[in-house]
């Protein structure tokens, strides 16, 4: 290409040589050609995202996906401190935080009314190990819901949760420290800064360290973690990224308190400590290491691939609510205690390739590729014994069990097993151009997903199960205007026997749960494109859920359903020049439509069958609105409010878990080398629940406030 760069020296050069120089007459001044400067590309909103590399598995804008998607971005993880992914999460619609079930730990999700615990990817990866994701290291939280097996395999029948690291900025240096301070002792300092070590290299280094109590008593959380990354441009069109990610925890399992008469105990601190003060056992150490390679053979045809392994230890003592026995205010209730420990080791590698190019003369995008993977979980539980009963509404907790309690997995254990699944699976995707206005998608994908089962207490639940599925989803996007943009989705899902690890008599042979996703929406842009309106109908429905056989009550069959029908609504981005906001709404009907199955309230005592019941932690009424104004350039106030209604926390709908409506604020001061930000939670001092199960409820944080101040280069 030839250089122009001097072409307007030269010009002027050239007229004056060439000028007539007749005596006494004026030289003629030069004429330059007309020389446009165009400005930088305006900045992204802050609370607003134009693209997602979640709904196509390849970075497209949000507006060509048929199908709803979520972007939290950091400016919004930051403004509202929201210091754990769950937090963050908080403002999606249609997504609730539940309480770890039986031996889970860790973030656990309920996405569309349906359990999304194992729908965790980083970077289009798998990332689904047991323990709670900080937001030290994440760039962004992107949530794409709805029936997806078609891009990420078993499970996410809800939708799945995919993070993005932070990764190296080429040609770029910067350096960021934040410190926090707040109530309940609460000190956390994390560092984000990157550099180019040459023209081919660059590097970057986030790191955490937390030293925080609780509002809870006897709770803390002690956590550290550093995720360098490093980024190789081999050559012009060839890149390699590396991460790391390694976290560790030292925590607390607190089950909230008891769940009496169908709801919280009331009139009971929520700060009290229902276990035992000498005996808080929770640990979790993470690495989570990836390789990311990138080649460009043309400006038409490209490839991706991820390799990821992940080591998730866990060990912890736990303690859990039993029956209760009801005298009134003399009421006691029944404790049980385990010591658990469940390491995890995953592999996967996808790879992926993108060819555009037109076909018989229309734009045309064409995904295609592959994935294999292994896991390997280890889950082995031995029971503590004589664990007393405590008091409801007067706990007084002893020290520890005694000599009942289980300190090592000898002796008798309690479960004792070691679970390996294999993935191998292809699959392809095209997005056709029909008209500039009109855009078809359509794909599908092949799984083979084998598991294998060793129980070392029982050779009986030695079992294997093996999966071959295929996963299609078509969708129709409707583009009149640069500014608008509608669509119609239909997705499917499958869920195996084993796809949480674990295998039993009753399920080992059963085929896969089938879903579908049906969906309309509609993508609006406003003010240039400042301001982003979605919305979406759906219905999202389990034809074949797991359910009792009413001829043989140890085995299970495939006769039940289950059903989500929701509307959900978004709006992200600047109301105003320099008043940002992001605000989501959702309205879901969760119901299991059909079922054989019963089980026994914790309430009445009674057995009751599960069809027509409402589903778990799914709230009728849901929402966030977040917005911010900087009344100056340097000082910024702003907060929000959300928002839940009340919803069932057991299959029985017995358990009610209140509405609430939580209260939040910040106020900001900038300057070009610093921060300062105060943030207030529950600014109303509202005592509210955030989730619970049929005997436990865990409240939500009292008033209470952080300051943070944060250094800049």
């Amino acid at each position: 290409m030839k250089n122009y760069k001097n072409r307007p020296l030269m010009l002027a050069i050239a007229a004056l040589l060439n000028a007539p120089h007749t005596e006494g007459a004026e030289i003629a001044r030069p004429v330059l050609p007309e020389v446009k400067v165009k400005a930088a590309a305006e900045k992204e909103p802050a609370y607003k995202a134009d693209t997602s590399s979640t709904g196509l598995k390849f970075e497209a804008a949000i507006r060509d996906i048929p199908q709803s998607v979520s972007v939290v971005k950091e400016e919004l993880i930051k403004s509202q401190n929201a210091f754990n992914l769950r937090d963050a999460l908080k403002n999606v619609s249609g997504l609730t935080i539940a309480a770890g079930e039986g031996g889970r730990t860790g973030d656990s999700i309920t996405l569309r009314g349906f359990a999304a615990n194992s729908d965790t990817y980083q970077d289009g990866a798998k990332e689904n190990g047991q323990y709670f994701r900080d937001t030290f290291f994440i760039d962004r939280a992107e949530v794409l819901k709805g029936a997806s097996s078609v891009l990420f395999g078993r499970g996410s029948t809800g939708g799945v949760i995919n993070t993005i690291a932070k990764k190296p900025v080429m040609g770029k240096s910067f350096a960021t420290a934040d410190f926090t301070y707040g109530n309940y002792d609460f000190k956390r300092t994390t560092l984000d800064a990157g550099t180019k070590l040459n023209d081919n290299i660059a590097v970057r280094l986030n790191a955490l360290y937390q030293d925080a109590d609780s509002f809870r008593d006897y709770n803390f959380t002690n956590r550290w973690g550093v995720a360098p990354s490093v980024k190789i441009d081999i050559t012009k069109d060839t890149d390699l990224t590396l991460l790391l990610l390694h976290q560790e925890e030292d925590s607390v399992y607190d089950q909230g308190l008891p769940i009496f008469r169908g709801k919280p105990a009331n009139n009971v601190p929520i700060e009290k400590f229902y276990g035992f003060i000498d005996d808080r056992l929770q640990t979790f150490d993470t690495t989570v290491a990836t390789a990311i390679f990138n080649h460009r053979f043309s400006s038409d045809f490209s490839v991706r691939n991820t390799s990821r392994y992940g080591d998730y230890n866990r060990k912890y003592r736990t303690f859990q609510f039993g029956n209760i026995t009801d005298t009134g205010a003399t009421s006691t209730v029944a404790r049980t205690q385990a010591l658990r420990e469940s390491p995890q080791q995953n592999y996967y590698n996808q790879t992926d390739f993108t060819f555009k190019k037109p076909l018989f003369g229309f734009n045309n995008t064409l995904l295609f590729g592959a994935e294999v993977g292994w896991e390997d979980f280890t889950f082995r539980s031995k029971d503590s014994t004589a664990v007393p009963a405590i008091s409801v509404f007067n706990p007084v907790s002893a020290a520890t069990v005694g000599a009942g309690r289980a300190n090592d997995f000898s002796g008798t254990l309690a479960t004792d097993r070691f679970t390996s699944t294999q993935t191998i699976a292809g699959y392809v995707l095209d997005q056709f151009e029909i008209t500039p206005q009109w855009k078809l998608l359509a794909g599908t994908r092949y799984d083979v997903f084998e598991a294998k089962q060793d129980d070392k207490l029982n050779n009986a639940n030695d079992l294997e199960n093996t999966v071959q599925q295929f996963s299609p989803r078509t969708g129709l996007v409707w583009q009149p205007t640069d500014w608008q943009s509608h669509y119609f989705s239909w997705g499917t899902s499958f869920n195996p026997s084993a796809e949480s690890f674990n295998l039993s008599t009753a399920t080992a042979k059963l085929d896969p749960e089938q879903n579908q996703n049906l969906e309309i929406g509609s993508k609006l842009d406003f003010f240039n494109g400042r301001l982003s309106a979605t919305g979406a109908l759906f219905r999202l429905e389990k034809s074949n859920a797991r359910t009792a056989d009413p001829n043989d009550p140890i085995l299970q069959v495939l006769a039940g359903e289950q059903r989500t029908d929701g509307l959900e609504l978004g709006l992200a981005g600047e109301l105003l020049p320099k008043w940002n906001l992001s605000a989501t709404y959702a309205l879901l009907d969760a119901e299991v439509v059909k079922s054989n199955t019963k089980q026994t309230g914790t309430v009445s005592g009674k057995s009751k069958s599960l069809e027509g019941m409402t589903s778990v932690n799914v709230p009728t009424h849901s929402g966030v609105v977040w917005t911010t104004y900087n009344i100056t350039p340097e000082w910024e106030v702003g907060g929000g409010v959300f928002l839940a209604s009340s919803r069932f926390a057991d299959s029985v709908n017995e358990v009610t878990l209140p509405g609430y409506g939580r209260v939040d604020a910040t106020v900001a001061y900038h300057q070009k080398y610093f921060d300062i930000q105060a943030n207030v939670f529950n600014l109303l001092d509202k005592e509210y629940f955030e989730s619970g199960q049929a005997r436990t409820a865990l409240p939500g944080v009292p008033l209470s406030g952080q300051l943070t101040l944060r250094l800049k280069y």
